[in-house]
């Protein structure tokens, strides 16, 4: 059995690869093309997706503030595996945990969150407390194998969709955990000189000058939208 799931990185970009829709405007139509990434999402059908904190707090936990829960006995730092039976998984990868759950799902999907040891007792026992999955992934910065290795055999996830943003992606594809990549290319142009691209990866970090991808499909899609598949040249 393979010890990590198939990565497969889905992004929705502007012409000059920016990855951020909320300054491109409310005209109609950029309305219909920030909706193609849910319906390209959907049609992939992977049940398993993962973003970076900023991400989840933006899109999905809305900046609500960590609970920490009066537990104050002290825990070990064992995995908390709570729904390795669930349909689908919602994961974020929150290394000092941040995020503010007040459930264990997150839209139907049960959430798994992967920290690493610094992370409070009290934040764990909330986490224990609402029953979200928790593993860990190093001591005091995020082991990317390790992390996958243990959604793999504990949660026996054997695909998962990574989602942004650019520095989660750019560190899966900087070990090379990105086994495909799926681009949306819209036809509008960002402009924005700090707006992020879909793979950053800083200098300090950087493993390789570049990585290459093969072209598998190109398809023309709906609004003027290309749909571009590359598999990975490991």
């Amino acid at each position: 059995m393979t010890t990590k799931p198939y990565v497969i990185c889905l992004m929705m970009t502007s012409l000059d690869g920016k990855i951020l829709s909320d300054a491109w405007g409310n005209d109609p139509r950029i309305q219909r093309l920030r909706g193609k990434f849910e319906e390209t999402h959907e049609k992939i059908g992977v049940p398993a997706w993962i973003v970076g904190r900023t991400t989840m707090e933006k899109d999905f936990t809305h900046f609500q503030a960590p609970i920490l829960s009066q537990n104050t006995k002290s825990l070990g730092r064992e995995d908390f595996v709570a729904g390795s039976n669930a349909p689908s998984f919602a994961i974020a990868i929150d290394s000092q945990g941040k995020l503010g759950w007040k459930s264990d799902t997150m839209h139907g999907d049960h959430v798994i969150t992967i920290l690493t040891e610094k992370v409070s007792d009290a934040y764990l026992h909330h986490l224990r407390e609402i029953g979200l999955s928790y593993i860990f992934a190093g001591k005091d910065s995020i082991d990317l194998p390790v992390a996958l290795h243990k959604l793999r055999t504990l949660f026996n996830i054997e695909k998962l969709m990574l989602e942004g943003g650019g520095h989660i992606n750019g560190s899966f594809l900087n070990e090379g955990l990105v086994d495909e990549f799926h681009q949306l290319l819209l036809p509008v142009v960002d402009g924005r000189k700090d707006t992020p691209s879909v793979f950053e990866i800083s200098d300090k970090k950087r493993k390789k000058d570049s990585i290459l991808f093969k072209l598998r499909e190109c398809q023309q899609i709906d609004d003027d939208v290309l749909w571009l598949t590359y598999a990975a040249d490991h």
